[in-house]
């Protein structure tokens, strides 16, 4: 894989290009470990190690952004970036806005799903918690956020963060337009609901099933038919043709990982009025085996492709599915 990537880099020099990231380019993330970066997926790009809440500094968050640029026209690459499916052959540019703000600084949630690897609740306290609600206002009124920046919460259930209707009513009154919300839907917000209705934001539900006995033994909770009820209303905000409310279903190995239940969550999510669906693979089951993909797997991922096109349905593929699918599409080439 090095070799592979060393010619293509050398390719590029040649040709007077150079790899890049939309990411390192413009993000800014706030993690559950009291880290401020700029990389959504690796410690790349570290403004703060042990960030407090107080006062973020702007200044090195455009100067650690115009350094990570600046090498990465030179097609110097971090290690952690040369197998990422985010790096690109485009121009990087120095903005001195956030296209992408990640909210991840916190962790609580409902659930206990099986494929959560984030640290657990005794790690959190010792780590500690500060609310993130002044920073939004620092980088809204600093102008590094813009109506068009895209607010990704996630990481636990992010509704139930004691500032989360207070940060969202600030995005609405900013007028932000791109706002997405990773939760399991245990908690119904009104602001989620209102921003919504106002078409500026995208509710991801994590699912991960068709029935409430597979729900049980991802989620750890026999708490089904809260988030069917909530979904519901959920839906009942959005108009008709929008595609806002999403469900999501993250493979995992042994417990989903077959047609039936795909199936059997299909049907649940158009009988429900879902018009788009997100698929992903649990993280730590891709990882031990992204070089060598059970067959079943990619044929999983081809069967979810066709019933949802047979359904008139949206799909998305997320990061790791995302990478066995572009995969699967060059082997039939």
């Amino acid at each position: 894989m090095s070799a592979l990537f060393s010619g293509i880099v050398e390719k590029f020099k040649k040709n007077n290009q150079c790899l890049s990231c939309k990411y390192i380019d413009s993000s800014i993330v706030f993690d559950c470990n009291n880290k401020v970066r700029l990389c959504p997926y690796y410690d790349i790009g570290i403004i703060n190690e042990k960030f407090d809440g107080i006062w973020l500094d702007t200044d090195k968050v455009i100067k650690t952004k115009e350094e990570f640029v600046s090498e990465f026209k030179q097609n110097n690459i971090p290690e952690n970036c040369k197998e990422c499916f985010n790096l690109e052959n485009k121009l990087t540019c120095n903005s001195n806005t956030l296209k992408y703000l990640y909210i991840s600084n916190w962790q609580h949630c409902y659930l206990n799903c099986s494929y959560c690897d984030s640290p657990k609740e005794e790690d959190l306290k010792k780590v500690g918690h500060y609310d993130i609600f002044p920073i939004i206002k620092q980088l809204t009124d600093s102008k590094l956020l813009t109506q068009e920046t895209k607010v990704i919460f996630e990481c636990g259930d992010p509704c139930i963060h004691p500032e989360f209707d207070k940060i969202i009513y600030h995005f609405i009154n900013y007028e932000m337009r791109n706002i997405v919300i990773n939760t399991p839907a245990q908690r119904f917000c009104e602001s989620v609901a209102e921003a919504v209705a106002k078409n500026i934001a995208e509710v991801i539900i994590t699912f991960d099933s068709g029935c409430p006995y597979v729900y049980g033994l991802v989620k750890g909770s026999n708490k089904f038919d809260i988030a069917m009820a909530n979904i519901k209303k959920y839906l009942s905000y959005q108009e008709p043709k929008e595609k806002r409310v999403m469900l999501k279903y993250n493979i995992i190995n042994g417990i989903n990982d077959n047609q039936k239940e795909i199936l059997d969550w299909f049907i649940l999510s158009r009988d429900t009025g879902i018009k788009k669906l997100v698929i992903d693979i649990d993280r730590k089951w891709y990882n031990q085996i992204k070089y060598s993909v059970p067959q079943y797997l990619k044929e999983l991922l081809i069967f979810a492709k066709h019933i949802s096109e047979y359904n008139n349905m949206e799909i998305e593929f997320c990061e790791n599915a995302l990478a066995i699918y572009k995969r699967i599409s060059k082997e039939e080439k």
